[in-house]
């Protein structure tokens, strides 16, 4: 064997050994992300539960106004309300094809500085689920569960809404939405992957369901 091949032989290994690091650095960055991406998912969903009056949403609103890339606030027209809202998205893991776009977002409404509203969502391109905590005085004293189904009965779409006085155990049924839809290879495709606890909760509300048109 003369020197050139020799020399094509290293250059061939050092060149394989360095396609290695590079995706075993790329594998590693990619479940790094993932796992950041749930956890802030997470702690984003379990934050919307444990509002339960002005001063804890003041206190996340402070929090979230650190995160310039996700907080974004608006006004309303007159000056008197106000929304605040920070979201979580995967769009790093959804731009390279690993798991399909999924984001999560809460709202924070107030009126005069007081809290009217708390708005959770997670939603793909397939399905979604809304929750809303309603702690204005004239809101309804049930829990409501409006549900859409597809052709095949699968929930596609589901808001669900309650006043801020409901029962603590329901309330967190209704929170309790999952982070795993982030990192999920494929996905959550439907409202009972993204809230295992819906069918619980339609009970709960003997809740309305439409077929999707």
């Amino acid at each position: 064997m003369d020197s050139s091949d020799r020399e094509a032989r290293m250059w061939l290994r050092r060149s394989l050994l360095v396609l290695i690091v590079g995706f075993l650095l790329l594998a590693v960055s990619v479940v790094s992300y993932g796992a950041h991406v749930r956890r802030s998912a997470g702690t984003l969903i379990r934050a919307a539960s444990q509002i339960r009056s002005t001063a804890d949403a003041k206190q996340q609103i402070t929090v979230w106004q650190r995160d310039s890339q996700g907080y974004s606030e608006s006004q309303s027209p007159d000056g008197g309300g106000r929304a605040y809202q920070i979201r979580v998205g995967n769009g790093l893991l959804a731009a390279f094809r690993i798991v399909p776009k999924t984001d999560v977002s809460l709202e924070v409404v107030t009126r005069s500085g007081e809290l009217q509203l708390v708005v959770l969502g997670m939603y793909t391109g397939r399905s979604s689920v809304w929750v809303q905590e309603d702690f204005t005085a004239k809101a309804s004293g049930s829990l409501s569960v409006n549900t859409q189904r597809d052709g095949s009965g699968k929930p596609v779409k589901t808001v669900i809404m309650f006043p801020a006085g409901l029962d603590e155990a329901k309330k967190k049924s209704a929170f309790a939405l999952t982070s795993n839809c982030f990192v999920r290879l494929g996905g959550c495709e439907n409202a009972d992957e993204i809230l295992p606890t819906l069918r619980e909760l339609e009970s709960a509300g003997q809740a309305p369901v439409t077929a999707e048109k």
